[in-house]
């Protein structure tokens, strides 16, 4: 047993350590960047600006969809949602994990308002993923179904 310990590649470890180390807290509901005080240092976090989507107002939002609901989707993206992760605070993607919501090409839905509820509610599968990587359903997180709404709300504006 320890031979075939040894001989495996030793990558997974460093693949491990950097999850656990920079997206565990974040997964975890911890470092989510909501400006409270740390407790280790006292300071306070300061969490980078999300990319300014178009006002509400400016734009016509799908039926049912409120400003409120678009401001809600926004802090539950770079909040307790932890859309963030993985789409980037602005929701640009980042590479190898989470696509890009801030333009026009949508890979895995119509880019309607429903259909972003159906790819956040249902997940994406790793062999549909472009990255590889799978979104887990809800984002892996235990968001209500209004959460869901609110943050699929905010994603659409993020493309207008």
């Amino acid at each position: 047993m320890r031979e075939a310990i040894r001989t495996r590649p030793r990558y997974w470890a460093v693949l491990a350590l950097v999850f656990v180390v920079g997206f565990g807290p974040a997964a975890c509901g911890g470092a989510g960047g909501d400006g409270a005080a740390t407790e280790e240092t006292g300071a306070e976090t300061t969490p980078e600006p999300a990319s300014e989507a178009p006002a509400a107002a400016e734009v016509d939002l799908p039926d049912g969809v409120t400003a409120e609901m678009v401001a809600q989707g926004k802090q539950i993206f770079g909040g307790v949602g932890i859309c963030f992760t993985c789409h980037g605070q602005s929701g640009e993607g980042m590479p190898n994990l989470g696509a890009n919501l801030t333009d026009s090409q949508w890979l895995h839905s119509d880019g309607s308002y429903e259909g972003i509820i159906a790819t956040i509610t249902a997940g994406v599968p790793a062999e549909k993923s472009t990255s590889g990587s799978p979104m887990v359903a809800r984002g892996g997180t235990n968001l209500p179904d209004d959460q869901i709404a609110a943050v699929a709300a905010y994603v659409w504006t993020l493309s207008r």
